[in-house]
């Protein structure tokens, strides 16, 4: 656009000059030539069709010297590397038009043909400022969204490892809660049943038992305590990462989209299914490439292996086979379904219904 508006200024500058000499009404011929040709030359902006165009132009004034008056205004885009040949042309036309016009108008011209190469110089800084500023907002932005990025994954994973050290204290609670707590009260209790054995005394019996007893109900307290840390510190998303991880018959792709966490038996259910999945790919099929993804939508949770094997016997295929059976079990106890594809591979899907929460 700033070049639209140089051109233009120079143009009227040019044309003010060539009526200030000639008032003929052939002088309108030259105005629409240069029109056309600075039409040409900015329209398709090629190097080759510019300086085709000024010769043609520098022709025209060794026709007409009503040409010469439009000289800052072809040699605007005469400006740069491509073109500095074309000055001796300039000057050659400008030499030719020296009997017909003043040399103080020439001199005018020249001038005006200096001004045209400084618009050109300053619109080509100014364009290739705008083209810098474009470019620098451009990678800042891009830097900015791999920054978002980063300080995501960074937070992402600053969280999992704070729950995965957290799970793991739990299980280390548990277990020296097992092995501390656990064995002094089933000693304690082994020691009570061996002094009612022996015991004759009836009252003293009785307290013995309910001793006992109170230890017992301890014990089973301690015990559900401990499955239920268990069941907390049990990470499935780990745990089949690391099945993947260890897995090395083929290519793995493993997704996993779940907000809330499944209940404990529907996790020991998945890590059966994809032990047994994996174990079947080994055994009977010729698969590259196994991809596990697990799902949560609004009312299920979707499970979804499938493995590109092209042979497979018929027990992998066949849902009377034992591994595929004990899958079937285990969905149908949890309240799922269980289906298979052998289209493109072999598939398992699996639905499970999600448990109320209040």
């Amino acid at each position: 656009m700033e070049k639209l508006y140089d051109k233009l200024i120079l143009f009227l500058c040019c044309t003010i000059f060539l009526i200030s000499y000639s008032l003929s009404l052939y002088a309108i011929l030259p105005v629409i030539i240069i029109i056309s040709l600075n039409s040409v030359m900015t329209y398709f902006n090629n190097n080759a069709l510019n300086i085709i165009s000024y010769l043609c132009y520098v022709g025209l004034c060794l026709i007409s010297p009503n040409f010469i008056c439009f000289l800052p205004v072809m040699c605007y885009d005469m400006v740069g590397e491509p073109y500095r040949y074309t000055i001796y042309f300039s000057i050659f036309a400008a030499l030719n038009s020296l009997h017909y016009y003043h040399p103080i108008t020439l001199l005018i011209l020249l001038l005006l043909t200096i001004l045209s190469w400084l618009l050109k110089k300053r619109t080509l800084a100014l364009t290739q400022a705008k083209q810098d500023y474009f470019t620098l907002r451009d990678e800042m932005m891009e830097k900015a969204e791999q920054l978002q990025l980063k300080n995501r994954d960074l937070l992402e994973k600053q969280d999992y490892e704070i729950s995965n050290a957290t799970l793991n204290e739990r299980n280390r609670i548990a277990r020296e809660i097992h092995d501390t707590v656990g064995h002094l009260l089933s000693s304690s209790i082994l020691q009570i049943g061996a002094l009612l054995a022996i015991c004759k005394d009836e009252p003293t019996k009785e307290q013995l038992t309910n001793i006992k007893n109170t230890l017992s109900a301890g014990m089973d307290s301690i015990r559900s305590s401990i499955h239920n840390i268990h069941e907390d510190s049990l990470d499935l998303q780990n745990k089949l990462e690391e099945l993947l991880h260890n897995f090395t018959f083929c290519k793995t792709v493993f997704s996993y989209h779940v907000n809330h966490d499944f209940p404990m038996k529907a996790k020991y259910t998945i890590l059966f299914i994809a032990k047994e999945a994996l174990s079947n790919v080994m055994k009977h099929s010729n698969a590259t490439l196994v991809s596990i993804t697990i799902t949560e939508l609004p009312g299920l949770y979707q499970i979804i292996i499938h493995d590109n094997g092209t042979q497979a016997t018929s027990s992998t295929h066949d849902s009377s086979g034992m591994g595929l059976q004990s899958m079937i079990e285990r969905v149908n106890t949890l309240g799922g379904n269980f289906h298979t594809d052998n289209r493109e591979g072999f598939k398992i899907f699996i639905s499970l219904p999600k448990e109320e929460r209040s």
